[in-house]
């Protein structure tokens, strides 16, 4: 069963390539996927669209920074393990 089935002012329309933005677009928001790509209705929010494109982008790199500051984290803390166990090895020899 198809969740989205065609218009009917679909009927006779030779479908466009579908490019890969599309999907994730229709994945998000089939509705809207449909309002603009199909029936060519623009969104009259293009300010606040515009807008929450850059909050997403902001997110997203303060994300990858944290991604970035876990990983350094966690390297300085393997090292700091590796020269623990070090010590405690070179006390013991002695």
């Amino acid at each position: 069963m198809n969740a989205h089935p065609r218009m009917p002012e679909d009927e006779g329309r030779t479908p466009a390539m579908l490019r890969a933005s599309d999907v994730g677009r229709y994945t998000y928001c089939a509705r809207a996927w449909w309002l603009e790509r199909m029936a060519g209705e623009i969104p009259l929010n293009r300010e606040a669209l515009s807008q929450g494109r850059q909050r997403h982008q902001a997110h997203g790199r303060l994300v990858g920074a944290a991604g970035r500051q876990m990983r350094i984290v966690r390297a300085l803390l393997w090292l700091l393990a590796g020269l623990g166990l070090a010590l405690a090895t070179s006390m013991l020899w002695r």
